[in-house]
């Protein structure tokens, strides 16, 4: 059974959305205008207690992992060959364009639909060659699944060649991920799960399975989330699951991982692909539970 929790509010400012929950803390933030990062993100993304599992971005000296710092942002929908562009790492850049449905709250849930750019060249300037158009529809909702409070967000996109063919390349470096607080993560104690039994990197990176889920325990508390590839047919994803705390749903790497045939897509000018994964935030969960709830989570209206 699956039950609508209390609302959310929005704090719109000027590079950013932030997401409060029914208690006025952070459940996540949207950035649009960080020039460090140069692409829309999810950060700060609490589960439903409070506990936040991505990483912090900006990193904490320290304390967090510093590699990738700015490749991954936390949250995000990327790529690092678009018929040549590499926004991935950010060798050529992102246009914010900026809302197309502006932020609404309704039942549980908040959403919003934005638009970027995708541009052939380093730097955006008005002659920038435009290369693929994204309009994607964010979604933040609390349910509580059998009696479980979890935090599920969709990402849905939709991708538009501009101007000539694009072409989505079979590389590693493509599609929809989550950089984990290192808790999370196995280097640090914590474990990943995909729904085929595998675990961790070894049993996971480079196969295909309807999710995988992140747990640990992070400020005392035993929380996990869960990567869930919503697409269906061929272009259902591969897994780039690595034990530093990167997950990626990857929809194009085919010979990248298996040496098999190649995975890259190309559309025509005007042609559109589209894109649906989900992330399910939950609590401390039994394995033989984790699939039934993870379902259920995914199918409810949000």
């Amino acid at each position: 059974m699956v039950a609508v929790a209390a609302g959310f509010e929005v704090d719109r400012r000027e590079d950013r959305l932030v997401v409060l929950d029914r208690a006025g803390k952070t459940a996540a933030v949207f950035t649009f205008g960080d020039p460090l990062v140069g692409r829309p993100a999810l950060r700060d993304l609490h589960a439903p207690g409070g506990v936040m599992v991505t990483r912090p971005c900006p990193i904490r000296s320290g304390i967090d992992p510093d590699d990738h710092a700015t490749l991954h942002p936390g949250v995000m929908l990327c790529f690092s060959d678009l018929s040549g562009a590499d926004p991935w790492r950010h060798k050529t850049a992102v246009r914010f364009i900026g809302f197309v449905h502006e932020p609404e709250t309704t039942a549980g849930a908040v959403r919003f639909t934005f638009a970027a750019e995708y541009l052939a060249e380093p730097e955006d300037s008005p002659t920038a060659t435009i290369v693929c158009h994204e309009e994607s529809t964010v979604t933040i909702a609390d349910r509580s699944v059998a009696g479980k409070d979890v935090r599920v967000v969709t990402w849905d996109a939709r991708l538009t060649a501009v101007g000539k063919p694009v072409t989505f390349a079979d590389v590693e470096e493509m599609g929809f991920g989550i950089r984990l607080v290192k808790e999370l993560a196995p280097k640090w104690g914590g474990r990943y799960l995909a729904a085929h039994g595998g675990q961790d990197e070894k049993g996971i990176f480079g196969t295909q399975a309807d999710w995988v889920d992140a747990s640990g325990e992070v400020a005392g508390e035993r929380v996990g989330v869960t990567l869930v590839d919503r697409g269906a047919g061929a272009r259902r994803a591969f897994l780039h699951a690595r034990d530093y705390g990167w997950l990626l749903a990857n929809a194009f790497g085919r010979r990248s991982y298996t040496q098999g045939e190649s995975g890259a897509v190309t559309i025509p000018p005007g042609g559109q692909l589209s894109l649906q994964y989900a992330l399910v935030l939950h609590g401390d969960v039994p394995d033989d539970a984790l699939a039934e709830l993870v379902a259920a989570a995914v199918s409810a209206p949000h």
